[in-house]
């Protein structure tokens, strides 16, 4: 299996770690609203992704992080009149809901920010030692100077990060330094450390959990492509001076925005679709397939009209897949022993090799949708062997079909 590995800028043979097993990190959401489809498509991704590794024999864990320590979260609970926990847990519960009933199963298990604050100081307070941090009036900031490979995931050199100029701040000795722990300025939630009065800084928690939960480095870590800088790129710097490891992360996959008839969508702009209600609306099987009909790495443009398209895939197979029950249930005679088609085996073929190619998914579709149209022409000459080979196909998919259908 080959994947596009962002900081290589290559698409590379897969090799996990360790033998049979993969270790895979995806930036969960920050839990202050409903998701939306574009967070769907990003785990929708994974999900898949984990399905077929799963498919090829390896046992694997894939964890999501829970952003709970934010300002969007805090500002919304004070807004609400309601402490910060129980705004998080809320959104928190209802994103988990989501993802269940849109049928992403491969989710091992979801990690808070704020269970890790113990281990956020310990790893900011192991920075300051190293000189990998320092401290001024009560904020810590990473050192970006101590970490020579800052900026080669985003592919931005010493002088462009310079003018990125993120977040400026007079406290600073070098402008590309980031945030990893805010003092308490007498406004929001705050925690008690070794550093005195505050709140962690964003890309810290991540990194904490990370590393926590994987003893070290691992596989993937999974994400938007809006992830890439300054998030993921300040991860690196955080667990590679951490762990003394390089790579902490050997591929970073990322997938491309969904926009919503061309225009990224906000809350400004009142043009978020919420899963909740897009689940309801649609249900999951037509939801997977339009999120899935473009490759992962694409910018998609979705257009609301489109997604009512998908229902005629979803009716496609359901109908051959229970035609095909039926005919096998009435053979008299054992037609199992036929071999399958050249025809068959030819679109079961393309879709492995697609999703072989960079977990190329729409292509690994068409030839699903492909197969079933052939099937239909050709209902005399399936068996069970046929059935079993698109089960497999569509579990991949997160399609499964239920027995009685």
């Amino acid at each position: 299996m080959k994947l596009y590995n962002t900081f290589s800028g290559e698409t590379e043979e897969f090799q996990s770690r360790e033998a049979g097993a993969v270790k895979i990190f995806v930036c969960g959401p920050t839990v202050y609203d409903s998701a939306h489809l574009g967070h769907a498509r990003t785990y929708l991704v994974y999900d898949v992704l984990v399905r077929y590794l799963k498919f090829n024999g390896f046992v694997t864990i894939l964890i999501v992080n829970i952003t709970d320590l934010d300002d969007k979260v805090f500002e919304k609970a004070d807004r609400e009149g309601i402490n910060f926990k129980d705004l998080a847990k809320r959104y928190t519960q209802e994103f988990i809901t989501s993802l269940e009933r849109l049928k992403i199963n491969s989710i091992n298990a979801f990690h808070k920010a704020s269970d890790y604050l113990n281990e956020i100081e310990y790893q900011i307070e192991y920075f300051i030692k190293k000189g990998y941090a320092y401290q001024v009036s009560g904020d810590i900031f990473f050192k970006v100077s101590s970490f020579p490979d800052y900026g080669l995931l985003s592919n931005q050199t010493p002088h462009e990060l310079i003018l990125r100029r993120l977040n400026p701040d007079p406290k600073k000795r070098d402008q590309r330094d980031f945030l990893l722990w805010r003092s308490w300025i007498g406004k929001h939630p705050h925690f008690k450390s070794k550093f005195g009065i505050g709140r962690p800084g964003w890309h810290i928690e991540d990194t904490a959990i990370s590393i926590s939960v994987f003893k070290g480095g691992y596989d993937i870590h999974g994400g938007a492509v809006d992830l890439v800088f300054p998030h993921h790129e300040a991860e690196i710097a955080q667990g590679e001076s951490f762990i003394s490891q390089h790579p902490f992360v050997k591929y970073w996959v990322h997938t491309g925005l969904l926009l919503l008839e061309g225009e990224k969508m906000s809350k400004s702009l009142g043009n978020i679709i919420s899963l909740k209600d897009s689940l309801d609306q649609w249900g999951p099987d037509v939801l997977r397939l339009c999120l899935l009909s473009r490759h992962y790495r694409e910018t998609f443009n979705l257009r609301r009209n489109e997604i009512k398209g998908f229902e005629s895939q979803v009716t496609l197979i359901r109908r051959i897949v229970k035609q095909i029950r039926k005919r096998i249930n009435g053979f008299k005679v054992d037609h199992n022993n036929l071999p399958l088609k050249i025809l068959f085996q030819n679109h079961i073929n393309i879709f492995y090799k697609s999703l072989e190619n960079d977990l190329d998914i729409p292509k690994a579709i068409n030839a699903l949708i492909f197969l079933l149209r052939a099937v239909d022409k050709d209902m005399a000459s399936v068996n069970q062997d046929l059935l079993n080979e698109i089960l497999k196909m569509l579990t991949i998919l997160g399609l499964e079909s239920p027995s009685g259908e």
